[in-house]
């Protein structure tokens, strides 16, 4: 898959998915990373060593910051392509949200790293990512 790499000046990153013929000869709606444009980080993933991640089914727009009213820290959230569904019942999108607990630390210990964690740098619109390690 080609990516290309956004660089904003408010720190964000961007990394947005190029596709190419094979990506739509290989697509497939019933993915549900399928309709990913592109993944929005707020914070330098170099410096994490895991993010936790959560799809929330609830998103009222395709491609706006997503927030977690529990406290958690967002560190990033991915954008939909224009033709993502909504769901058919409640008329909301679902996204992928990346995110850190208050007891999640950077330089955190392997046995303290939670097992549905997933490294940051794996991370790609449409792709889930790499275990940490």
């Amino acid at each position: 898959m080609k990516t290309r790499r956004i660089q904003y000046q408010n720190g964000r990153t961007e990394i947005v998915r190029v596709l190419s013929t094979e990506d739509l000869i290989a697509w497939s709606g019933d993915d549900p990373l399928a309709y990913e444009k592109s993944i929005v980080w707020l914070e330098d993933i170099t410096k994490l060593g895991y993010v936790r991640v959560v799809r929330v089914c609830c998103a009222k727009s395709r491609r706006g910051p997503l927030r977690l009213n529990s406290g958690e820290r967002v560190v990033g959230y991915a954008k939909l392509m224009p033709d993502a569904p909504r769901d058919t019942k409640t008329q909301r999108f679902a996204r992928r949200l990346f995110y850190l607990k208050n007891a999640d630390r950077a330089d955190a210990k392997e046995n303290a790293i939670p097992a549905t964690a997933v490294d940051p740098r794996s991370i790609l619109p449409g792709i889930a990512g790499a275990t940490p390690g």
